[in-house]
This record gives structure tokens, sequence and C-alpha cells, in this order.
């Protein structure tokens, strides 16, 4: 059974669709952790003959804890979507079982397929796009300096075996 964000393709004629999907988290298995509530996946199918190319973009909410503070928050994650398919069943059965980087090739379908199931390559594409560092909209131009001053004022006569790390921490912030 397809997911909720399966775009069917039986019947479809050569063209453009506009495609407008919802799906609450919880139906896409192994979603990270931190999205909660409906993913949103806009975008266009193409189908020119045995070809189905979809270009779109996948929108969740994430919640969040700051790395400078500590503070839970919630920010939306977009990421781009493109994948393209191909409906040849002789080609899909040949290859069956081999495990597939679907990154950056064609996708093999069959061609009595009736849906084209994007959940996957949401899971994926979203997962990634979670921010490496985590900081709340609210700190992000304020200076790590400003906003934790006693540890980042240097004391008279500190020991200078400290300067390197000091250094290293200034550049992450």
């Amino acid at each position: 059974m397809p997911s909720t964000l399966a775009i069917r393709i039986q019947g479809l004629r050569d063209g453009h669709y506009d495609i407008v999907l919802s799906a609450p988290v919880e139906s896409i298995a192994d979603m990270a952790p931190e999205f909660f509530g409906e993913i949103f996946l806009v975008g266009t199918l193409e189908k020119v003959g045995r070809r189905y190319t979809f270009s779109g973009t996948a929108r969740c909410q994430a919640h969040l804890i700051c790395d400078r503070t500590l503070e839970h928050y919630t920010e939306w994650i977009e990421a781009s979507i493109e994948v393209a398919y191909l409906a040849d069943t002789d080609l899909y059965l040949l290859r069956q079982g081999e495990r597939r980087d679907r990154t950056y090739e064609v996708q093999l379908i069959r061609e009595d397929d009736t849906y084209i199931d994007l959940a996957e390559e949401v899971r994926q594409e979203l997962a990634v796009h979670l921010p490496m560092k985590r900081v709340a909209p609210q700190y992000r131009e304020i200076p790590f300096e400003q906003l934790y001053p006693q540890y980042a004022a240097t004391p008279a006569g500190e020991d200078d075996r400290w300067r390197p790390l000091r250094e290293l921490l200034n550049k992450m912030t």
C-alpha cells in the first residue's frame, strides 16, 4: 500500500501535473524524531513516455534544542526533492534485489505500477537538511561573547596554554 506521499500515475498522459500532498509525520517510517506535525510536498510531475520526473519541495516543522542556550524552539525545515523514474518492467526485474543509490540515477519501476511513492526521498532529504549547528533564531545574530561575557573575557594573568582552545571556540561561534 502506498504512503500518503504517493502520486497516482496510472492512466496519466504525457504532460505536467501540479502535485500538492501532505502526510502526518507518523505515517512515514523512520522519520527523524525532531519532526512533528504534517509533511507538505508541493511540486510538478512531468510524464514523457515511460519517464516520470518529480521536482518540488518538502516542508515540515522540527522541534530543536538551541546549542547555545539549551532552549527548545521550532523551525520549518525545507528540502528540494528531485527524482526521476523509468517504467521498464524487464529492467526492473533484472535489477531486483540490488541495493542502489537513489540519489543520482533514474529509479526503475514496473510498467504496471499505479503509484510513485516519494516517502523515502522526502524522509532522507528532510533529515539531511536538519541543521548541524542548532541556534534559536533570536540568538543567531548575537555573538557568543555578548551572550556569555563571563566565558569570553580573558582574565589578567590567564595561562597561555588555553589560548589555542579559546581561538578554536571563537572560530566555532
